[in-house]
């Protein structure tokens, strides 16, 4: 089971990386000033990584010790995949189309830049959006150096949402945006919601908080979820068999909230409850399992949950999609 939850990176950990060592996989990648016109599946980045402008955007690992952030459009063209560094988030306009909704998207364990960004690719391109990706440092073996790059990193996912909001407001303001935190990515969710951070949020920026296959304890997990007050809408995605959440309960002695519905809920929440689908997949929303052939309304819920809308089903539902408070909004199995 440990060996569910590990990800063997083959990144090396001296003085740095240049992004190129990150695609050398799947993409070759370009540093360039501006976007090709013809470059896809156009995707917005915010990282916290330890980057080094001066020196062609050497990477290091970790954080950046003074907690700058970093911004970059992205796309791709063929098998190549073009990055430019912008200053602020006010030349995004130029870059991304006005009539897309947005999703802000928070990963988890065991990410490189490189890999966040490729995740970041499909979920555009398969639900057609427009992609923002808050990149922080979780590429270690151990689950600890990754908990604590979320908490340091949590003041700086206020910053960058402050600015998001701005740019909203200013440029987009026709389309919805909503966010998921995907596994231990929600530990940052709880951070902000368990100190003063959540005071410094902006109160209209989101429709819906998607909590994705958290990797965080089921425990208490009502007191902090139930103050949060920025959004429209939560979901919490449970899933029992989930393999890597299985391992990390096994890992953590603790059960995870992505992975068990527990009898004290959230007031505030939908619980989407997956587990009598059987699949041990963890992430469920890039379709890459026989799940989505077998239950398309796993693609359904996401689509309408990542466009802000509110995630309704028949008595046909392949899954459950419940409230505490509001116990009729209940769906059979079939």
């Amino acid at each position: 089971m440990l060996t569910a939850i590990l990800i063997f990176l083959n990144t090396t950990e001296s003085s740095g990386n240049f992004f190129t060592d990150y695609f050398r996989d799947r993409y070759t990648l370009r540093m360039v000033e501006t976007l090709p016109d013809d470059a896809s599946n156009r995707i917005l980045i915010i990282s916290t990584r330890f980057f080094k402008p001066e020196n062609n955007y050497m990477i290091k690992r970790g954080l950046h010790p003074r907690y700058r952030l970093f911004h970059f459009i992205a796309g791709i063209k063929g098998d190549t995949a073009f990055v430019a560094p912008i200053e602020s988030l006010a030349e995004v306009s130029g870059y991304l189309p006005d009539n897309r909704d947005f999703l802000v998207y928070v990963d988890g364990h065991g990410k490189t830049f490189g890999q966040t960004m490729e995740r970041g690719f499909a979920l555009t391109g398969r639900f057609n959006i427009n992609l923002v990706v808050f990149d922080w440092p979780s590429d270690y073996l151990a689950l600890r150096k990754t908990a604590y790059n979320a908490d340091e990193v949590s003041a700086g996912f206020v910053i960058a949402m402050r600015d998001l909001s701005e740019m909203h407001e200013n440029y987009f303001r026709s389309s919805s945006v909503s966010v998921m935190f995907h596994s231990m990515g929600n530990r940052i969710l709880k951070n902000i919601s368990t100190s003063r951070l959540l005071d410094n949020m902006p109160k209209m920026l989101f429709t819906n908080i998607i909590i994705n296959a958290a990797a965080v304890k089921k425990q208490n997990h009502a007191h902090w979820i139930e103050r949060l007050n920025i959004q429209k809408r939560i979901y919490i995605t449970v899933n029992d068999s989930d393999i890597n959440l299985r391992g990390a309960s096994m890992l953590r002695l603790a059960e995870q909230l992505g992975r068990k519905i527990s009898s004290h809920l959230a007031r505030n929440a939908f619980y989407v409850n997956f587990s009598n689908i059987a699949t041990s997949e963890h992430n469920l929303f890039l379709g890459k399992s026989q799940s989505e052939e077998i239950y398309p309304d796993i693609f359904d819920f996401y689509d309408m949950a990542f466009h802000s809308k509110e995630a309704r089903f028949t008595d046909h539902t392949s899954f459950q999609i419940f409230s505490p408070s509001d116990k009729s909004f209940l769906f059979s199995v079939r």
